[in-house]
């Protein structure tokens, strides 16, 4: 064993290459071990991926159905105006029957109304269209925008003179329904014999 710090660093130099030797097996023992915790991260991620996924299947679905739901929301506060503002129902009620009825303000109202109606009823059908919007409730706005359509000449001058505002898709489907549709019972004149 050596005594003075110089003999000390002499006999560490000496072993250092042993060292190093042993070092470096004790690495390569340990390699396969390396192998397996890369392969459990890997897993890991793999999981995590997986987890990711589920979370963003259940983001989207809960996204569309909120997307619904505003859509009915925003047509129920349309349709709730016509309730809360009597000189809008007058306006709407004399809009739909003659549009040339109107003029100025109420006709720039009028059209500013109907613009609104029908760009929710185009998102509605488009959300139908995509199978977002439960058949139910499409059956529930259809109904009365068809009646609409084709009952009341003065929705159907507007869309004569707006419908290039709207998406080529959504202006077949109405043109098709206004083409189709037979005057709906709901808004036909009583016969004197009736």
């Amino acid at each position: 064993m050596p005594n003075s710090s110089a003999q000390i660093v002499i006999h560490l130099l000496r072993l250092a290459p042993a060292r190093a030797v042993a070092d470096l097996s004790f690495s390569l023992d340990h390699a396969v071990n390396w192998e397996a915790i890369g392969a459990i991260g890997q897993m890991v991620g793999a999981i995590a991926v997986v987890i990711s996924l589920i979370y963003l299947a259940r983001e989207i679905r809960r996204n569309a159905r909120l997307a619904r739901q505003s859509s009915v929301d925003t047509l129920n506060v349309v349709a709730g105006q016509l309730a809360q503002h009597p000189h809008l129902a007058q306006l709407f009620d004399r809009g739909i029957r003659d549009l040339k009825s109107l003029e100025g303000a109420d006709r720039v109202s009028f059209q500013a109304f109907m613009l609104q109606w029908f760009h929710i009823f185009a998102e509605m059908y488009h959300q139908h269209l995509e199978g977002h919007l439960d058949p139910r409730l499409w059956h529930e706005v259809e109904t009365p925008m068809r009646d609409l359509i084709n009952a009341r000449p003065g929705i159907q001058a507007w869309w004569r003179l707006y419908s290039k505002w709207f998406g080529e898709e959504f202006v077949n489907y109405v043109n098709q329904v206004q083409q189709t549709d037979k005057r709906p019972s709901l808004y036909r004149k009583a016969n004197s014999d009736q």
